[in-house]
């Protein structure tokens, strides 16, 4: 859960966007890395959910979870776990109806192949 009613409304408010921008930290380098993904907030929880558990990202968050995450003017910090398979199940159906890619994909059986939920969600002073 978001540390405040301000942040849970600033989450409330980018929660249909389509994507964010994740910062990891490089496993082998250490250093930033950033790409864009998509992802889903409900109730003030943020979830990232990917098809391809081999992009870097997925990767990075094993070594290290620790995670920035961008959306337009609102910048939030924390640090991911993965979650259980029924939350999991859930974060499936969630970006099923958010993505049109990942509904298609669900009617062949294809599905998150990895799941996170953002713990410890903090804003980031720019």
């Amino acid at each position: 859960m978001p540390s405040s009613p301000d942040l849970a409304a600033q989450l409330a408010a980018v929660r249909d966007r389509s994507t964010c921008r994740i910062t990891t930290q490089g496993r082998k380098t250490g250093k930033p890395h950033t790409v864009t993904i998509w992802f889903l907030v409900e109730d003030g929880t943020i979830y990232l959910a990917t098809l391809d558990p081999r992009r870097d990202w997925v990767r990075n968050l094993e070594k290290t979870p620790e995670v920035v995450l961008e959306f337009a003017d609102l910048h939030v910090r924390g640090r991911v776990s993965t979650v259980d398979a029924a939350l999991e199940a859930h974060i499936g159906r969630l970006l099923a109806q958010k993505y049109w890619m990942a509904w298609l994909g669900s009617w062949f059986g294809k599905g998150a192949a990895r799941a996170f939920r953002v713990d410890g969600i903090e804003p980031v002073a720019r």
